[in-house]
């Protein structure tokens, strides 16, 4: 028989006061994370991080000679081409597109090559950049020399110019630029060398993109078939109207939980990066650094919910923590995973196709998981995202707030849409990228109503991330 809660919890029902501050303290993180992106929107070198490296991809993959990649027409080139020296282009990406030039120089026809490379020197030095002065003058000593004099460089500025484009961070052009300063420096064995590793590199990326291709192919059609045999079935069954797992009087209790959530959410993210200023550059601190910061907010919030649960009488199965039957939770979460696959990618093309102009940027953590990193900092990315991450998001996204939506007013799809868009805005992929998380948050609020508990969710978000790992984990691997 279920507990009842005292009169002050039917008070606090009542009012709301829980809900309107967890919206207060949402919609301070979210002013907090658009003045965080305000100087992103306004400096030009950050706003073109995405298009070099999507040009950087393409080249990459067009670059290769591994079926169905093998027959490339100029004008996909001069795509690639036509993002890296288009207005306000950085310093990098002018960069790309000078190496680009003078290796594709041969199928544009040297007077053109040579013309548009003169034109590219021109802009370069007042390209913006965020390289200091002097590396800024010894890309600008390197480009003159080897594609605007045209001239032999002598040993001493070979290495000079090895140094400085090792470290202008050209990622996949590195090689182009490498091979082409030995060969200007007649080591002709040296520039096969570098050929044959971008080619390798080429050669991996297109083999790694058509396995996930196919791997993606079948999940659309097995998603496609999912989605098939249960509406058939939903069809067929004759059941009431679905209740949420939780008593409308424990509404507000619950949402004290998301309260903590989010102030601990926005005050450990602030302590955090005071403590990440403080200490030395570096990708395996960061992670650790997310890591118990992580673990630290999401544990406090997780403290707070079960405590006011517990002083009110609030069951956990009323959030979602019921495990049995543990097989068909997730086989569930398994097969929404794959249903949800269709969907999302639709909901990717459509954002694509329709803002063009407006980037769609990976999670942070991507760029880090698909680094080289030692086995143990592969580990601790692997508890982050696949572990405490879909744990502690969906008992305060779908456990609590979904599940408080629906009771206080009755409608599901509130509550669905409702957590969905609070889960996609608070995720940090802003422009068009939270559109693929709203869907996400969907599919997840959508198996809460079905199945009325957490695991099924938190097993498909699991599964979700650990694919996107294993996915960055393969492209890196290819090069």
């Amino acid at each position: 028989m279920q507990t009842q809660p005292p009169e002050t919890a039917d008070t606090a029902a009542r009012n709301g006061a829980a809900l309107w501050v967890a919206l207060a303290l949402f919609l301070l993180i979210v002013l907090s994370n658009l003045l965080m992106l305000r100087p992103r929107l306004t400096d030009r070198v950050d706003t073109w991080s995405t298009k070099v490296m999507q040009a950087d991809f393409t080249a990459r993959m067009l670059y290769g000679s591994f079926l169905p990649f093998g027959s490339v027409r100029a004008e996909e080139w001069d795509n690639v081409l036509k993002i890296l020296t288009s207005r306000d282009a950085p310093l990098g990406a002018l960069v790309r597109a000078v190496v680009l030039i003078e290796d594709r120089s041969a199928a544009l026809g040297e007077q053109v090559a040579r013309q548009r490379i003169r034109q590219l020197l021109q802009r370069l030095p007042n390209a913006p950049t965020r390289f200091p002065a002097p590396q800024r003058e010894s890309i600008l000593r390197w480009c003159r020399a080897v594609y605007g004099e045209g001239r032999r460089p002598s040993e001493r500025e070979v290495a000079e110019f090895r140094q400085t484009i090792e470290q202008a961070n050209l990622g996949w052009f590195r090689l182009l630029a490498l091979k082409q300063l030995e060969f200007r420096a007649g080591n002709v064995d040296e520039a096969r060398r570098q050929d044959v590793e971008a080619r390798a590199q080429a050669d991996r990326l297109q083999g790694s993109l058509l396995v996930i291709f196919a791997v993606i192919a079948l999940l659309i059609l097995t998603g496609l078939a999912l989605w098939v045999a249960y509406l058939a079935w939903k069809a067929s069954l004759r059941r009431p109207a679905l209740s949420p797992p939780l008593a409308s009087p424990h509404a507000d209790v619950v949402l004290w939980g998301l309260v903590a959530y989010f102030a601990a959410t926005y005050a450990g993210g602030w302590i955090a990066g005071l403590i990440g200023r403080a200490l030395p550059p570096s990708t395996n601190l960061l992670v650790a650094l997310v890591l118990l910061t992580q673990v630290a907010t999401g544990g406090v919030a997780l403290w707070v919910l079960s405590r006011v649960m517990q002083k009110q009488g609030v069951r956990w199965q009323e959030v979602g923590m019921i495990w049995k039957p543990l097989t068909g939770h997730l086989v569930w979460g398994t097969g929404a995973y794959v249903a949800m696959v269709p969907a999302l990618l639709l909901a990717v093309l459509l954002a694509q196709v329709l803002l063009p102009s407006l980037p769609s940027p990976a999670h942070p953590i991507a760029g880090v998981a698909s680094a080289q990193n030692p086995a143990w900092v592969t580990v601790l990315l692997f508890l982050v995202a696949a572990v405490f991450a879909p744990l502690f998001e969906e008992i305060f996204f779908r456990g609590v707030l979904l599940n408080a939506l629906w009771a206080r007013t009755g409608s599901r799809w509130l509550g669905i849409m409702g957590s969905a868009l609070v889960f996609s805005v608070l995720h940090p992929q802003l422009y068009l990228g939270w559109i693929a998380v709203f869907v996400i948050g969907v599919m997840l609020g959508l198996l809460f109503v079905e199945r009325r508990s957490l695991l099924p969710c938190i097993w498909m978000h699991a599964l979700n991330n650990t694919i996107a790992l294993i996915a960055m984990q393969l492209l890196r691997s290819a090069g």
